[in-house]
């Protein structure tokens, strides 16, 4: 077994021969860490926290006891298990501290190889087992919020079906009957000149084409919330640059105060439905933006994506805050977010990673806090017609 692998005990003593022996007795079976006084110990403890399982301390020391040591660590390692080696002049005191709940076990010198071996082994499984069920614990209250946002998401794609159906509708006829305003407008402007209405005339096709896209936007991701809670697969393709345009078109209102965004890349199919890979564009845009707040210099997000033989790269890149390299792991859990409460659900970064890897693709995050964020997807060539 790897060295690091190891379980990890500490042992306590101010006596530096006691150390070496039980260096001697026990190092080739666990990974051991030596303290010669209390304070080292609880230093050590504060810059290894999660990592010892057990901590065995002699009680005579000077400055602090055995058991005071044992009773200051609990509030830094409360998983570890706390022994002592005592003199039977100390027994008092430690039968005190047992029944207190400060030591879980204590042995008199000197102490027995066998018997301590066997107690410290007890010891690691116990706390490797707990371990194991808190994480248990999680993952199933994880699940569960997440079943219960699955029925929650199925509902609202039930009651946004309604609403985009009408607003589907009324865009078609407002398009049908739109021409013959702009016909009758248009002949009155020859004879009536008005630069602002003939602007407004102008303007207005586009204007009604961006609702249509918005309602048929609307009306896909209600399809796709409804699939993904019945556990179906919408398999298609998307136009990159498209996707990237639409997407960029829905963020402007976010990034608008915050960054300058800009796009780049060719044009190329993806096998990646258009609306979710619109989601994850989506959601990752507007991290960056919301990432600018507290950098005080001009805020910059860019969307690239270049073309490889079989698989296209995809990159949001920012820069804003960054992140802290011992969450940028974490970020991806649901649930788990670094931004302040009522800004964003903690289900942002999972979402899209898992959606990114039911396509076949991957999602890749590089960070440098202070600095900026690059999130980097790589998603499959659909092949050529």
């Amino acid at each position: 077994m790897n060295p690091s692998e190891l379980p990890a005990v500490l042992y306590v003593d101010d006596d530096a021969l006691n150390l070496r022996v039980f260096d001697a007795n026990f190092g080739q079976r666990f990974r051991i860490f030596r303290s010669s006084s209390p304070s080292e110990a609880l230093a050590l403890l504060e810059q290894r926290r999660g990592e010892i399982g057990v901590i065995l301390s002699d009680q005579r020391m000077p400055g602090m006891t055995g058991v005071e040591l044992l009773e200051r660590a609990r509030t830094i390692a409360p998983d570890a298990k706390r022994m002592l080696v005592t003199a039977y002049a100390d027994m008092q005191a430690v039968i005190d501290a047992v029944n207190r709940g400060q030591v879980t076990r204590y042995f008199v010198k000197p102490w027995d190889r066998t018997e301590l071996q066997a107690a410290l082994d007890d010891a690691l499984k116990i706390a490797r087992l707990e371990l194991r069920i808190r994480e248990v614990e999680g993952r199933m209250m994880k699940s569960e919020r997440l079943a219960t946002l699955g029925q929650v998401t199925a509902g609202i794609a039930h009651e946004l079906m309604g609403p985009v159906g009408y607003l589907s509708q009324n865009v078609v006829s407002l398009q049908r009957d739109l021409g013959s305003v702009i016909q009758y407008v248009s002949r009155h402007l020859q004879t009536d000149p008005d630069a602002t209405v003939a602007e407004t005339v102008e303007d207005l096709p586009a204007l009604i084409k961006d609702l249509a896209e918005g309602a048929e936007h609307l009306r896909q991701v209600a399809l796709g919330l409804r699939a993904q809670a019945r556990g179906e697969d919408l398999e298609a393709t998307a136009d990159v640059a498209e996707v990237v345009s639409f997407a960029v078109k829905l963020a402007r209102a976010e990034v608008r105060e915050r960054a300058r965004l800009t796009s780049n890349g060719e044009a190329v199919r993806v096998t990646f439905g258009p609306v979710k890979l619109c989601q994850v564009l989506l959601n990752l845009i507007v991290n960056a933006a919301q990432a600018m707040g507290t950098t005080g210099r001009p805020g910059r997000i860019e969307v690239r994506w270049t073309v490889r033989a079989d698989d296209v790269v995809l990159t949001v890149a920012d820069n804003g805050c960054g992140i802290p390299m011992e969450l940028q792991e974490r970020v991806f859990q649901p649930m788990f977010t670094t931004k302040p409460v009522g800004v964003g659900t903690g289900l942002g970064l999972s979402i899209c990673r898992e959606l990114v890897t039911q396509f076949g693709g991957s999602l890749r995050l590089s960070s440098t806090q202070g600095e900026g964020t690059e999130i980097e997807i790589t998603l499959r060539r659909a092949p050529l017609p």
